[in-house]
């Protein structure tokens, strides 16, 4: 609203009508307005009302008007006097008639000086007519009209408007200290009206709306909605919020405020999920807690997701956490849709995880879904399309560079054959200038590079009455990943029913269904597709790309129709290489909360889970497992498998008020699980060709039956008794005490159970007088814990022998015919199994600054695991390779700071940024009898030259890279002429010589890989000549996470980061040398401008000369690629890489259309947005992604970290979604 130039006076508050309409009135005028007597001032703000308020309004001004005149009869006014004037003027504006009359009647007009119609042309001609007339006449021309507020003022308005005019002042203070507070949001209820507190805590607000009441916010006070109900003056007191700080955190068994917390627990709110769509629930943890590491496995739409708290302590058994979800333990969380989830909270230390005894040494995640809520029906949708393509290629050589690598091959070779066979392939050498131009074939563009869309959708529809609530949730996941032949689906159906049966009893029942149907090659494994098929596959197929032959020529070259048969199209290979996964589960939870009396509540909860699934695996003629069989006919495989768990679990709480300044919470409990399972394999062989996949599975008998086993696991039985103990003294000093007992059918009988206690004390020196009078520090607690916890994560009866009934040759007893029987595992049995126990320490410390403007936690943990249960190798001469046996000792020891900061908090902008960072360092303590043992990460399987690649050395970290180091490469300095007259030369004495290791195909000569000779005594060999070259541990992980408002727009972009690892690049040996690949292709980096070559480019002679070998590549950085042999590839330091990263893992923009506009639509909320993910990565790896570890040891995955060996590459991917409420 704008005040115009004139001389003018502040109104007094005695002139004013504050004082009165603060009483009566829903407007007043302001400190703000100006009393303008004649002049060109005027101001006025005037809200709009319609419907019935304007009809209150109007009563009240009508009131108001008699009540003046009543109070104020000895007031001059020309209106109750009849006062005439004359005027007349033709074409004016609005604006300069009522200027005139000002003058002619002494009046004070009040208006809005953005009024469109004061600009409006009139004309009037009126003699001795009354003001009144006179205003009639000339406004209403102009559709406006004017009420007089008091004597001689006079407010105009639009004809279809009474006068609306409500400005509120006020001061808002600290309830506690009575400090102002400046920049406190001050909103009209129901509108995007509002402004802020000055530095003296001071507001004025000019209403637009009905004005019915004003909402007050300020970070770190609590929020408070103030009626207006006719008052002009409204001064606030803000209550501190605490709810930072009593946050209800889910934690075993029961729930606790978070200043009561004497444990390290991390949370994610639902609503820090909501607006970031995401597929499972491990995408949504990443970068968002310190210390809990989630990474990718692969970019495969099914891709495992990889979980370690604090590093985990096992070294060959599951790291993974204790996944529970409302209070059921399930085997993955990426089931559960992160749409439903309403907190995620991991417990990290034995203080909190230790109640979970058996299961929680690895840490604990525990999830809570969005439950049934009351009140009325409510429909929610929240969707996106999501496109995908791929993040990153990897440049390899083009056809002519292809040609030139292949050709030089065959010419430095012995013998005529390779070369002749390439000249009838690809033509002489003159010939490879027709490869130049050439484009090809792209394999990654064929396999990986169209763009593929996935969707995401999820329905919601909850509501019901005070004692009875529902909830209905349905969620479809659908990607067909970016290799060509993939799918996956998920679907989950979730229902939840609560009911109270009377004031102390309450009854819930949730149940879940999920399907997940997954389509496509393996990328691992037994799978023959791996990304290598594709990076090596020619780009041309010889000069049958480039001149016309015709196949059915006599005369043509018998060879070259061999030569092209024996490529295998990758894109084939993905119809040979068939998998087919389907897995079920079925949840049902019914649970009660019955409180006895005041303060004593019992809770029970029933669960069931049954899942059944099959594997379906079909390898077509191409594919090497069919050839390992024999034949060139397909073969398939079949396994299916069922499962179902029982949980009955008991607690008693009794909350025991000690007095006004002690507080006691105590919690016993049982619960009881049992799991079984069983599983059925079949394995046949010689199918015809013409027999798809599907019909073959549902024909088995048709092949021949090469394998069948049928296995029922022995039952896995958990009981378990448990307490917990929480003293509060004086609001500041908190003791926490837990106790768990477990025993497990695992083990045998009189190691059966395991017992685990911790105990945590906390200290809330906010809360102490001397920390009363200050603003900086709003919360201080010191933390500290110890205890243990236990794992006990091996197969069923590994204490005794069990055996299974299969069709294998394998050693057993029975008939071969009717029933044959074979040991079940292939783990010697051992009755001496006892539980691998974790100690726990920790010491950590929550903070909040600056009224919890920001707020964090940092702690210290020290973790020490011991027993491990561990496969350990045996003599042979038992029948058995390994035994899991109890041997050695771990630690982690580490750091983790968390801050989040609200940077900025006013009416129409908000930046809050998360920042968290974890530094941890395992060790291996203690070994079985031994300082360092060999490991294979089993990348090459056999193929690899020494397959001892990583080790495990006492008081050094587990994933210890073990190789020779690379140094460089042969020069022609290197080397002496022999033989003056042949040229040939021979190595100098002194200079250290690899042949023995390289192996290589051509033999040592300049360009040839040069490895370090460590011992010093000038030859290479495997046992003197290696050591450790590289770490897969982090120094460092974290993630910052940056939310920003801004009226209606929403963004947010989340960082996650890794620091100081390495990574073993298999594709730095695979994709530079000759490995198992005949005429297959290569890295760019063995281009001819960079690799170490043999061959004239001028003349395509084979140089021998060592002058011209050094004048010819004295430039070139890359060895030769046939320094190797062809068939053992060599694990050396140039394979090792920095895995450092700094992601963008998701940037999101958001639209929230205003409330005006959704209420049309009978909406609560509307919103759409675009979301990019893996939008931007910071990284010196040269692979795909360096997020990565395909290792495929089986149970020493844990212990060769690290590997990426041809992994499925990760995508890029762009999102259009939306969430809507009804």
């Amino acid at each position: 609203m704008n005040n115009t130039a004139g001389r003018c006076g502040s109104i007094s508050r005695q002139e004013r009508l504050t004082e009165f309409h603060a009483k009566k009135q829903k407007f007043t005028l302001t400190d703000n307005y100006h009393k303008c007597m004649k002049t060109n001032e005027k101001m006025l703000i005037l809200p709009a009302y319609s419907g019935r308020e304007k009809i209150w309004l109007t009563m009240k001004f009508c009131f108001a008007f008699l009540f003046l005149v009543l109070v104020q009869v000895s007031a001059t006014n020309v209106f109750s006097q009849n006062q005439t004037i004359s005027i007349d003027m033709q074409n004016a504006s609005v604006r300069e008639i009522v200027m005139e009359i000002e003058k002619l009647g002494q009046i004070n007009f009040f208006y809005n000086e953005n009024l469109p119609e004061l600009d409006r042309r009139v004309s009037i001609a009126m003699h001795n007519k009354p003001i009144k007339e006179v205003l009639a006449s000339s406004l209403g021309q102009a559709d406006l009209t004017y009420q007089e507020i008091k004597e001689n003022f006079v407010v105009l308005i639009p004809a279809s408007e009474p006068v609306q005019d409500l400005r509120i002042t006020g001061k808002v203070v600290d309830a506690n200290t009575g400090e102002s507070l400046p920049g406190v949001n001050v909103i009209e209820e129901g509108t995007t009206n509002g402004t802020i507190t000055d530095l003296e805590g001071e507001y004025v607000i000019e209403l637009r709306e009905s004005g019915k009441a004003l909402l007050f916010s300020y970070m770190g006070y609590e929020r408070l909605r103030i009626p207006i109900e006719g008052n002009t003056v409204i001064n606030v007191e803000l209550k501190p919020d605490l709810k930072e700080i009593d946050e209800v955190v889910v934690v075993g068994y029961g729930t606790m405020k978070r200043a009561d917390l004497t444990g390290s627990v991390s949370s994610v709110s639902g609503d820090q999920l909501a607006d970031i769509p995401v597929a499972s629930v491990s995408e949504a943890m990443i970068g968002k807690m310190a210390g809990v590491q989630i990474k990718t496995t692969d970019g495969s739409p099914d891709a495992e997701l990889v979980i370690r708290i604090r590093g985990g302590g096992s070294v060959t058994q599951d790291n993974s956490p204790l996944f529970i979800v409302d209070g059921f333990p399930v085997d993955n969380i990426n089931d559960i849709s992160p749409h439903n989830i309403a907190n995620i909270d991991v417990l990290k230390d034995a203080s909190s995880a230790a109640i979970y005894g058996s299961r929680g040494a690895n840490g604990v995640i525990l999830i809570t879904t969005k439950g049934a809520e009351g009140g009325k029906t409510q429909v929610s949708y929240n969707g996106y399309v999501q496109m995908r393509t791929l993040a990153k290629k990897l440049d390899v050589l083009d056809p002519y560079e292809f040609v030139l690598m292949q050709y030089e091959y065959a010419r430095v070779q012995q013998g005529d054959l390779a070369y002749n066979r390439f000249i009838s392939n690809f033509g002489v050498y003159e010939d490879l200038e027709l490869y130049k131009g050439q484009r090809g074939t792209d394999w990654q563009e064929e396999m990986l590079g169209s763009p593929t869309l996935s969707q995401n959708h999820n329905f919601d529809v909850g509501g019901g009455t005070e004692a009875t609530r529902y909830k209905l949730s349905l969620s479809d996941v659908t990607d067909e990943g970016i290799l060509i032949g993939n799918g996956y689906d998920r679907t989950n159906i979730y229902f939840n029913l609560k009911h109270k049966a009377g004031e102390s009893v309450e009854v819930n029942l949730s149940s879940r269904v999920i399907n997940t149907d997954v389509i496509g090659a393996g990328t691992s494994g037994s799978a023959n597709l791996r990304m290598s098929h594709i990076l090596t596959a020619r780009p041309v197929n010889g000069l049958i790309d480039i001149l016309d032959y015709d196949f059915d020529d006599p005369t043509f070259y018998d060879d070259y129709q061999s030569f092209i048969s024996s490529f295998i199209n990758p894109a084939q290979l993905v119809e040979q290489d068939y998998r087919k996964r389907q897995t079920r589960y079925y949840y049902l939870n019914a649970g009660l909360d019955w409180t006895i009396v005041d303060n004593l509540i019992y809770r029970s909860d029933f669960g069931v889970r049954y899942n059944y699934g099959n594997n379906y695996r079909y390898y077509g003629p191409l594919t090497s497992r069919s050839r390992n069989y024999g034949s060139s006919l397909p073969l398939g495989d079949i396994n299916s498998y069922k499962g179902n768990q029982l949980r009955w679990s008991n607690t008693l709480t009794y909350n025991l008020d000690l007095g006004e300044t002690q507080q006691m919470n105590l919690m016993a409990g049982q619960e009881m699980i049992q799991s079984s399972s069983s599983n059925i394999f079949m394995r046949a062989k010689y199918f015809s060709e013409d027999l798809p996949p599907d019909k073959m599975f549902a024909n088995m008998a048709l092949g021949e039956f090469d394998e069948m086993s049928t296995v029922f696991d022995p039952d896995d039985k958990l009981a378990s008794f448990f307490g917990r103990i929480n003293y509060y003294l004086l609001d500041r000093y908190i003791v926490t005490a837990t106790f768990r007992a477990d025993g497990s059918s695992k083990f045998a009988p009189g190691n059966q159970w395991g017992y685990f206690p911790s105990g945590a004390i906390a200290w809330r020196i906010s809360n102490e007088k001397f920390m009363q009078n200050q603003n900086l520090i709003s919360n201080l607690k010191l933390r500290a814990s110890v205890g243990t916890a236990g794992n006990n994560r091996i197969g069923a009866d590994l204490w005794k022998t069990n055996y299974r009934i299969s069709t294998s040759n394998s050693i057993g007893f029975g008939d071969r015919i009717n029933q044959y029987y074979i040991p079940a595992s292939s783990l010697l049995s051992n009755p001496d199994l006892r539980w691998e126990t974790t100690l726990t320490r920790n010491i950590g410390v929550d903070y909040g600054l600056f009224r919890h403007r920001i707020t964090g936690v940092v702690d210290l943990y020290w973790n020490t695991t011991k027993d491990l249960l561990v496969e350990s190798d045996i003599p042979s001469y038992l029948g058995y390779s390994k035994q899991m046996r109890n041997i050695g000792q771990t630690s982690n020891r580490g750091i983790e700071f968390t801050m989040d900061a609200r940077a900025v908090q006013k009416r129409d902008l908000t930046l809050n940024v998360m920042f968290n960072i974890g530094f941890n360092k395992p060790q291996i303590d203690k070994l079985d009898e031994v300082n360092e043992k060999p490991f294979n990460s089993n990348w090459a399987t056999s193929d690899l030259r020494e397959s001892d690649d990583y080790r495990v050395i006492v008081g050094e970290t587990v994933g210890l890279m073990y190789g020779y180091v690379f140094d460089g490469m042969y020069t022609p300095d290197d080397f002496v002429i022999v033989d003056e007259e042949t040229g040939a030369y021979e190595l100098k004495e002194g200079v250290v010589n690899s042949e023995g290791i390289l192996g290589g195909v051509i033999g040592l000569r300049p360009g040839t890989m040069k490895l370090k000779d460590l011992n010093g005594d000038g030859v290479i060999t495997a046992d003197q000549d290696r050591k450790v070259i590289g770490n897969a541990n982090p120094k460092h992980t974290g993630g910052l996470n940056i939310n920003a408002r801004y009226k209606s727009w929403d963004l947010s972009a989340l960082f996650n980061w890794m620091y100081g690892n390495n990574i073993y690049n298999t594709g730095l040996i695979e994709f530079q040398m000759l490995f198992h690949t005949t005429y297959g292709n290569m890295l760019n980096t063995m281009n001819s401008e960079k690799r170490y070559m043999y061959i004239d480019l001028e003349t395509g002679e084979e140089i021998t000369d060592l002058d011209r070998l050094a004048e010819v590549n004295q430039d070139k950085t890359m060895w030769s690629p046939f320094s190797s042999g062809s068939t053992k590839p060599l694990f050396h330091s140039g394979a090792i890489e920095d895995g450092s990263f700094l992601r963008l893992n998701t940037l999101t923009l958001g639209y929230s259309l205003p409330d005006n506009v959704i209420n049309k639509l009978r909406m609560e909320r509307l919103r759409i947005y675009a979301t990019v993910y893996n939008a931007w990565i910071w990284t010196n790896y040269s692979g795909y992604d360096p997020e990565v570890s395909t290792t495929q040891s089986g149970s020493y995955r844990q212990l060769t970290p690290g590997v990426d060996y041809s992994a499925y590459p990760k995508s890029r991917s762009f999102v259009l979604g939306a969430n809507i409420t009804f």
